[in-house]
């Protein structure tokens, strides 16, 4: 009777002793007003600092907010929300793409919030996209480009925004003239995707010869920096290090907190993925960007920070980012948009 009664009291509580399944199950019928699907719970730090972002801001406007997986289709939510992350795309297949179309749309509202769009690769895709976005009601991206991809396919209204990971503050650790270095594992982790899907996502043609080019000048770059400490943002990331680099390593912890901590703590940062080179401007360090793909790219020039393509050559040359302020600003519009849409 008192574990009942605690169940009915801590239904969030009482679910994390179940089966993932069943978990999930539960979460959808536990009162929410507003249900946020992304890839919260994969193991990447910046997919988590996304999913806290968006429960955040949103219980702090007095919205009961439920974080679901990538592959829920259902909730019992009547808005619901696509909550930031690269997740408008088919380079992977159309299966994860029909799922978060379905969430999104199968409400009474739907928002794409934040959102990063590779773009869409098969007819299939541009089709299901050019039917499920212009029927949404808020639709804010992260960047110029992901608009541009949205267009290509329909006409749907579109606001260029900024990654809602911005709005996280820097913890101002105490540093330790250290360096800091995110490399994430390249081409070839991938087994479900294409040699050929994967060369037009990431924009390169040889993909052997793009990946030892890449490890070799990880490897350049970690010898020729000061004091070099690894920041894992992925457990693969710091598999990647054990591999092929020859410093320091932080264990990887399932942490925004202790992650963003530190980052913090260096004095500069070397960074490949998306979110350490976020992590890395929020906390105003000189950064040495290495643009694995275009939303790298993307966010460095918001920043106006010089960047590099990983498999060419690399002037190791540290800048400071210019412009936090105003993507701080324009990440709290989701926030803002969202609100007023939904009122």
């Amino acid at each position: 009777m008192e574990s009942i009664k605690y169940a009915i009291r801590n239904p969030l509580a009482a679910a994390k002793a179940l089966p993932n399944a069943a978990q999930y199950r539960v979460k959808r019928r536990i009162p929410h007003d507003i249900g946020v699907q992304g890839s919260y719970d994969t193991g990447n730090i910046g997919d988590r600092a996304l999913g806290e972002q968006f429960k955040v801001q949103l219980e702090q406007k007095g919205y009961r907010t439920k974080l679901f997986r990538r592959g829920t289709t259902a909730s019992n939510a009547s808005k619901r929300i696509l909550g930031g992350g690269g997740v408008l795309h088919d380079w992977y297949g159309v299966a994860h793409l029909k799922k978060r179309l379905k969430y999104v749309s199968s409400g009474e509202e739907g928002y794409a919030i934040g959102v990063g769009v590779p773009g869409f690769h098969s007819k299939e895709a541009r089709s299901l996209a050019s039917r499920v976005l212009p029927e949404l009601d808020l639709i804010t991206v992260r960047d110029q480009w992901s608009k541009s991809n949205i267009e290509a396919v329909c006409d749907a209204d579109v606001t260029v925004t900024a990654c809602p990971v911005f709005l996280y503050d820097d913890p101002q650790e105490t540093t330790s003239s250290r360096t800091g270095v995110n490399f994430r594992p390249y081409f070839g982790e991938k087994d479900d995707i294409s040699n050929d899907v994967l060369k037009q996502y990431f924009g390169y043609t040889e993909l052997e010869d793009a990946t030892e080019r890449y490890i070799r000048n990880a490897q350049q770059i970690c010898e020729s920096i000061e004091n070099p400490v690894f920041i894992p943002f992925t457990p693969k990331d710091e598999k990647f290090a054990q591999k092929h680099l020859d410093i320091p390593i932080w264990p990887y912890e399932f942490s925004v907190e202790k992650t963003l901590k530190r980052v913090s703590s260096v004095d500069r940062m070397v960074a490949t993925r998306y979110h350490s080179l976020i992590f890395a401007a929020i906390c105003r360090k000189p950064i040495l960007p290495l643009a694995y793909e275009p939303k790298v790219e993307q966010v460095a020039e918001r920043l106006d920070l010089p960047y590099y393509k990983p498999h060419k050559d690399i002037e190791i040359e540290f800048s400071t980012p210019s412009n936090v302020d105003q993507l701080q600003r324009n990440a709290k519009k989701n926030f803002d948009l969202l609100i007023q849409a939904m009122e």
